[in-house]
């Protein structure tokens, strides 16, 4: 049978290539990677000398086909794991060869191991749903947008607007008070039986909510409240993620950069997976609560404890599909 050459066999040796001299580089000039190793982690030649190992091993894994889809797992676990040494050298400013870089430097830096573990899970095709999820029909899916944030008054709000669900479209909104009380406001009894179950509120409130979204505006009104939000273009991840992707390296990232979670257990145990498509930060934020203006949009230093995950601290909007088994 003929084999033909794929843009992912050129990408894997062109990769496979690379990460086998940076490991065979590990061996040969050692002392140039022990600065970065993080001074929790004893003799530093070591844990250089074994991941110049991994690093060629699976570069040559990755360019055999048979071995690929395995390897390309493996490396996105090696490239998370080893970022901690990136992030020491960050977070320490630790000089290499008696240089430091600035922040710009290591945001980049950081990006590009993104890129990388990126495309290697689609080199092996790991990253991308292959038709459905096998556990699909088992599945709650939730798609539309969560917007969230702070107040000055300390009032923290997040608003997920939904397209489609279990329950058709409708739009919830958790508000936590500035003396740490949770409130949940649902449109219906059967939402609100549904989040609570999940999430942890102290008041639940039933009341009509109006929502109109237009371009990068959404308006919100319910009895209690009457919010306007607006936000950035964003940036889009143009590709879906297994929910094993989503649960391990986005889990990662997602909390390395936006202090957020991507998976975990509700409070009745349920599996939850948050597949972001677009983040974007608030341009403005405008919120009235029961009559009164709670002041300019603010960050959300202060965790609000609805579940496993908080929302990002800076105040955005984001498109989402959000999985629940």
């Amino acid at each position: 049978m003929e084999y033909r050459l794929t843009v992912r066999d050129f990408l894997a040796l062109g990769l496979g290539l690379a990460f086998i001299l940076v490991g065979v580089d590990h061996f040969i000039n050692p002392a140039w990677y022990e600065p970065i190793v993080p001074s929790l982690l004893p003799d530093p030649t070591f844990w250089v000398l074994a991941s110049g190992f991994f690093e060629a091993l699976f570069g040559l894994l990755l360019i055999i086909p048979r071995t690929r889809s395995w390897a390309s797992v493996a490396t996105a676990w090696m490239l998370v794991v080893l970022y901690w040494a990136n992030f020491n050298m960050w977070y320490n400013d630790i000089p290499l060869n008696g240089t430091t870089y600035d922040d710009i430097w290591h945001v980049v830096r950081l990006v590009i191991q993104i890129v990388l573990i990126i495309t290697i899970t689609w080199i092996g095709q790991v990253t991308p749903f292959k038709g459905r999820e096998k556990l699909h029909d088992s599945l709650d899916i939730f798609q539309g947008r969560i917007t969230s944030s702070g107040f000055q008054t300390g009032d923290r709000i997040v608003v997920g607007a939904w397209n489609s669900s279990p329950f058709g479209k409708f739009t919830d909104i958790m508000w936590a008070k500035p003396d740490g009380v949770r409130v949940l406001i649902a449109p219906s009894q059967d939402v609100a039986d549904y989040v609570t179950e999940m999430y942890s509120f102290d008041e639940v409130l039933i009341e009509n909510i109006v929502t109109n979204e237009e371009g990068r505006n959404l308006k919100v009104e319910c009895d209690s409240m009457q919010l306007d939000f607006s936000w950035k273009k964003g940036f889009a991840i143009p590709f879906k993620r297994s929910l094993l992707f989503i649960a391990t390296v986005e889990l990662f990232f997602a909390k390395l950069i936006f202090s957020t979670r991507t998976y975990g257990l509700t409070r009745n145990n349920r599996q939850e997976w948050y597949a972001i498509d677009r983040v974007s930060n608030l341009s403005s934020a405008l919120a009235t609560i029961n009559g009164q203006n709670v002041g300019e949009m603010a960050p959300m230093n202060e965790a609000c404890k609805f579940g496993f995950s908080e929302a990002p601290k800076k105040p955005s909007s984001c498109e989402v599909r959000t999985h629940i088994l």
